[in-house]
């Protein structure tokens, strides 16, 4: 499931570019989910999961990216270049 969900991406962002939070926000949307209640979810502070658009945040870009179904590289490429082989 998570291949056929990263081929999909296509759809709405530029392959080999970091998603815009718009996109991001749609796709957790489709999950049913969105920052605020994944915050709720995890404890966080309001609002402290948009950090992730400003600046590299492993640890939330790996939930979001787990909750949406694909990797965080495919989000946030720019941020793990370094990574893909």
């Amino acid at each position: 499931m998570l291949a056929h969900k990263q081929y999909l991406t296509h759809l709405f962002v530029d392959s080999g570019r970091d998603w815009s939070s718009k996109a991001i926000h749609a796709a957790l949307d489709q999950c049913g989910v969105d920052l605020s209640s994944l915050e709720q979810e995890l404890g966080l502070k309001a609002g402290s999961m948009r950090n992730v658009f400003y600046r590299q945040c492993r640890s939330y870009e790996k939930i979001i990216a787990n909750r949406i179904g694909v990797s965080p590289a495919i989000i946030w490429p720019s941020r793990y270049s370094d990574r893909v082989a």
